[in-house]
C-alpha cells in the first residue's frame, strides 16, 4: 500500500492534466472542466477507501468496539 498509491495518483494527475490541455486547445473548456472533476472524484475516491482502512487499523489496534 505504499508508494504505488502514489505513483497510481501522480499517474492520474498527469493523465487528466495532459487531456485538459488537449481539450483547451481544441476550444472544449466545458468537456475540460468535466475531465478534471472527473479526476478529482477518482482520486478522492481512492483516498476515502485508504482513510476507511486506516481507521479499521486503529481500531484494531486499540481494541474498540
Amino acid at each position: 500500500m505504499g508508494i504505488e498509491v502514489v505513483f497510481r495518483i501522480a499517474g492520474i494527475g498527469i493523465l487528466v492534466a495532459a487531456a485538459c490541455q488537449l481539450l483547451k486547445q481544441a476550444g472544449r473548456d466545458d468537456i475540460a472542466m468535466l475531465t478534471a472533476l472527473a479526476g478529482l472524484i477518482i482520486v478522492l475516491a481512492m483516498v476515502i477507501s485508504l482513510i476507511g482502512s486506516l481507521f479499521d487499523s486503529v481500531r484494531s489496534v486499540f481494541d474498540l468496539y
